[in-house]
């Protein structure tokens, strides 16, 4: 039986369509969230984030584009970028993951911790409108 797609799905929202059409490409395969939000519901379209579970991404118009299955969880230091994140999230160097990511974590210090999370594409619902 194929549970990567079906109406129990979670779902997921990332900050732009430019990172969803990456997931859809096949060059992201990871992503961070605040260690407070990566444990509960943040609305009807960012559920929970939990290993092994289906997730169901969403654009900017909230239209389903891929389905994901969670992989991983880890977690990380703002001071000691792990390369297997800095590549998943497509950049070519922890300095640059941290150029990317510093207002999104509003100029954390060093010892600033996170979640990192891993996936892997389950199924793409739709690559254009």
């Amino acid at each position: 039986m194929n549970k990567s797609v079906n109406s129990k799905n979670k779902r997921i929202r990332f900050e732009s369509d430019r990172l969803v059409q990456q997931i859809i490409d096949g060059r992201k395969s990871a992503s961070v969230d605040n260690l407070k939000d990566i444990d509960k519901d943040v609305d009807d379209y960012n559920s929970a984030l939990v290993v092994g579970q289906y997730y169901d991404v969403y654009d900017s118009r909230l239209v389903n584009r891929t389905t994901i299955r969670i992989t991983g969880l880890e977690l990380c230091r703002w001071d000691s970028i792990p390369e297997r994140l800095w590549r998943g999230e497509t950049n070519s160097s922890a300095e640059e993951f941290r150029q990317d990511h510093l207002e999104f974590f509003n100029h954390p210090a060093d010892d600033f911790e996170f979640a990192a999370f891993y996936f892997e594409i389950a199924k793409n619902i739709r690559n254009n409108d």
